[in-house]
């Protein structure tokens, strides 16, 4: 009786618990069919739609945390980076202990048919600030073995593929980690903007994230925090290069029979030792002159303890691009922020061609002028060799055309140049950079008014030696400009440097011809100025001169702060010159050679000279005329005129709106003749002495007033004072 009792009892309490189980299990198959197949499932999890959002098309639960999906599709934001997925069917489990402590684990998800990618967003998506308390998501297994489309921005992955991902992520603000994960690609084709650059290709991508915090690398920074193995293998596309209508260069991908390699590993911020990347694609198109050219663009990296970096890319269609360059960089670090920091890492050897929209950089290497502008836009052609990111000895650069400005002495010269640009090893290893440069055509201005040439020529030659310490600017700098016959529409422009009262153009062009040292400054140190003139007019001492004009200085600077020159040995000529004495009296045919023996040269405007002076002339007509009406004479003094050339010795000085001519002695066989003169804007004060045979004169000249010492003449002559000591 007990027995049975007891038996029943049983039987009863397991019906009903198998009757409870049972009905919490059709509740269970009830709620979450519903909660899948209604919009309480995508409005539980969208929490956060502009971060996060899951929709999908129908689903099913047989088992309490396991789950079928169909016609899913995930998108979401992180700051810039925008991504999404899709997948015909997902199957998973929930481990549904952990959902109690606040943790979504899940063991295992396979996806099938996937397509997915990452774009870039302009709108910014902050994350928000961490805070404590945030579930933790950990999906161990997240494996498809039918990945059908993966992209970034413009660039398309089509093929069949597979993939394990798992990551561990907490919200709020809380770690997160990439748990090792695999892709990989076969028969699959890259395209960028539809157009394909690589076909027929296997990709196999292992990589994983380390457990970090936001705070701890952000952006770019968490590839310090993440490991990277790629195996690449496919035939690449070509490239089309031609030249367009308006001589732009046209670049297209076209079918080509290229080749890309690659077996790089990637590791915190480092490359794996033993990588290696090849990639070639065959160039074609035609030149600027239209013919048809079948080349091979190149690229080799081999990883050791540094990074070796080999690259040909064949000259382009208008020569804007070209390059053979075969390079070792110091160290296996990958610039995650700045690549120009690549450079100070670089040491090899560069062949090649290259277009800059600006050459100011070209200026650079000649800190020594800072007088010299190079700029504009153009093309280099180089053979350079590299040391530790800079240029070094043997390197060569040539520049077919560049804006070239060269400020000397308050002047502007600019000119449209062809530039060879060579580097050489000075003392104690220096680097001595070497230019040459031509300007086929060049004008000159003064940098008071740059826009208003005075100057136009061809042919400058500018070249410079920059050897030395920077320290030693003003000795190390050896400049050079040199040119010929430049056309000066106007010799009125000089008499900005001249004594306007006692000395100017009043008509005439000429052609002005230089060869000039100079310094860091853009200072001349030494060389020679002509300027020569033809049927000139000018003003001289009161009377108007017309004919021929050749000057030529040599310079020496004597004090830089001063601009003073030492212009010994320069020379002045005047021939075919007639002019007008004060009387009116015309004579033609004039001549006249002075040379400056000892000559200081105050280069300010107005321009300040001073010195001796010897002088060859036709006759002393014109110093007579300096004093002078002919007719106020003795009858005599013209014969003087008659009697052939002379030589004259004396000093000369101007300086602001002064001339004065002193201790002049002109003598020829027959007469001699001494003379003093000092003109002041327009007063005029001399004294003259003339001899011929037994006769002699004095003349006096204080403003308008002439007196005649006919008796001892030469006493009274000796008894006047010398205006310069």
């Amino acid at each position: 009786m007990d027995r049975t009792f007891f038996r029943n009892r049983s039987l009863r309490w397991l019906a009903g618990t198998l009757v409870a189980l049972l009905a919490t299990y059709v509740l269970y198959l009830v709620a979450g069919n519903v909660f899948l197949n209604t919009s309480l499932g995508e409005q539980a999890v969208n929490r956060k739609p502009d971060r996060f959002r899951m929709q999908w098309a129908s689903g099913r639960t047989w088992w309490p945390g396991r789950v079928s999906l169909r016609g899913v599709a995930l998108q979401g934001q992180s700051r810039h980076i925008g991504w999404e997925a899709q997948a015909d069917r997902v199957e998973g489990r929930i481990a549904l202990l952990p959902l109690l402590s606040r943790r979504l684990h899940v063991p295992e998800v396979r996806a099938y048919e996937v397509r997915g990618g990452v774009h870039r967003v302009a709108r910014e998506l902050a994350p928000p600030p961490p805070r404590d308390g945030g579930w933790e998501l950990q999906f161990d297994r997240i494996a498809s073995d039918s990945i059908r489309r993966g992209y970034f921005d413009g660039f398309e992955l089509l093929g069949t593929g597979r993939g394990e991902v798992g990551f561990y992520k907490q919200l709020r603000g809380g770690p997160m980690e990439l748990m090792p994960s695999v892709v990989e690609f076969t028969g699959a084709r890259l395209a960028r903007d539809g157009e394909e650059v690589l076909r027929e290709a296997t990709l196999e991508a292992r990589f994983a994230i380390d457990r970090h915090r936001r705070e701890e690398a952000a952006g770019i920074d968490k590839l310090l925090k993440t490991r990277v193995d790629v195996k690449l293998g496919g035939r690449t596309a070509g490239l089309n290069v031609a030249v367009g209508p308006r001589g732009g260069v046209v670049v297209t991908l076209v079918p080509g029979e290229g080749r890309a390699d690659i077996d790089l590993g990637f590791e915190r911020g480092l490359l794996k030792p033993g990588g290696r990347a090849q990639w070639t694609m065959a160039v074609g198109g035609n030149d600027i002159a239209g013919a048809v050219r079948h080349d091979i663009l190149g690229i080799d990296v081999a990883v050791d303890e540094d990074i070796v970096l080999k690259a040909t890319v064949p000259p382009q269609a208008d020569g804007r691009l070209a390059v053979d360059a075969d390079l070792r960089l110091r160290g296996r670090q990958v610039p995650l922020r700045d690549v120009a920091s690549l450079l100070p890492r670089a040491s090899g050897h560069v062949v090649g061609v290259w277009h800059f929209d600006s050459l100011r950089w070209l200026s650079d290497l000649f800190p020594q002028a800072p007088w010299l502008k190079l700029d504009g836009a153009g093309s280099v052609s180089a053979d350079v060799q590299v040391a530790e990111g800079q240029l070094a000895a043997g390197s060569r650069i040539a520049v077919p055309e560049v804006d070239a400005v060269a400020e000397v002495m308050g002047n502007r010269i600019r000119g449209l140049a062809r530039a060879d640009i060579r580097l050489d090893a000075g003392k104690d290893g220096a680097l001595v950079p070497r230019l040459q440069a031509t300007m086929d055509r060049f004008d000159v201005a003064s940098l008071k008014t740059p826009g208003t040439p005075y100057v136009q020529g061809r042919h400058l030659a500018l070249s410079i030696n920059a050897e030395g310490p920077l320290a030693q600017l003003r000795d190390a700098l050896q400049a050079r400009v040199v040119f010929k016959d430049a056309r000066v529409p106007d010799l009125r422009v000089y008499n900005a440097f001249l004594p306007r009262r006692q000395m100017r153009f009043d008509a005439g062009a000429g052609v002005l011809s230089g060869d000039l040292s100079l310094d860091a400054a853009g200072e001349v140190g030494r060389g020679t100025v002509r300027i020569a003139g033809r049927g000139t007019r000018m003003q001289l001492a009161g009377v108007q001169l017309r004919g021929d004009i050749d000057l030529d200085l040599k310079l020496r600077r004597a004090d830089l702060k001063r601009r003073l020159f030492v212009a010994d040995g320069s020379t002045v000529q005047v021939r075919n010159v007639g002019f007008t004495e004060p009387g009116g009296e015309s004579r033609r045919g004039w001549w006249a050679r002075v040379t400056l023996d000892r000559a200081r040269l105050d280069a300010d405007r107005p321009i300040s000279a001073g010195g001796g002076a010897d002088v060859t002339m036709k006759d002393v007509g014109f110093l007579l005329a300096l004093f002078s009406q002919q007719k106020e004479y003795p009858a005599w003094v013209y014969r003087l005129v008659d009697d052939g050339q002379a030589q004259v010795q004396g000093r000369v000085e101007w300086h602001d709106d002064v001339l004065i001519l002193d201790r002049m002695q002109a003598r020829n066989d027959r007469y001699d003749m001494l003379a003093r003169l000092r003109l002041q804007g327009g007063q005029r004060q001399g004294d003259l002495y003339a001899r011929w045979r037994a006769l002699s004169v004095g003349m006096e000249v204080q403003g308008d007033q002439r007196k005649l010492h006919l008796v001892r003449a030469k006493a009274w002559y000796d008894g006047r004072p010398h205006y310069l000591k």
